[in-house]
């Protein structure tokens, strides 16, 4: 029996990089808010500007509802980045590859990277880097 010549294609491997939806949570991962206070967390645009130029999705989401994300994302200036918001639900398409959230369970549950609470202005705040860190040791930036 013959077989097919295999094809080889020339493609550059930065090309090979899967493209995940990416989602963030909202309250305590992304922003700190309380009666006085709406802050985001340092490091937020950054973080996200640099998943949108690796051709990844970026999504936020929380329980509180798509409302409230929708005026986080627009008071913080996110909406350049921002590929979907949504009310946090199981069911959400497309389906996170990756959350970015301070519950421990859904990143067991969805995969990605659990971040500490942001309950306080801190503008040391280095969390969105290490998740951008454990995104290029898998091989996604």
């Amino acid at each position: 029996m013959r077989r097919a010549p295999a094809i080889v294609l020339d493609i550059d491997p930065e090309d090979r990089r899967p493209v995940l939806n990416i989602f963030f949570d909202v309250d305590h991962p992304l922003v700190f808010i309380d009666q006085h206070t709406n802050a985001l967390r340092p490091g937020a645009h950054e973080a996200m500007r640099k998943l949108k130029a690796a051709g990844h999705g970026v999504f936020v989401w929380s329980a509180s509802g798509l409302a409230h994300v929708e005026r986080v994302v627009h008071m913080h200036g996110l909406g350049e980045w921002v590929d979907g918001m949504f009310d946090k639900d199981p069911r959400v398409k497309p389906y996170p590859d990756f959350i970015i959230d301070d519950d421990w369970y859904l990143v067991e549950k969805y995969g990605g990277h659990c971040v500490s609470q942001y309950k306080a202005v801190n503008p040391d705040d280095r969390e969105f880097e290490d998740a951008l860190f454990k995104l290029a040791e898998l091989g996604h930036m």
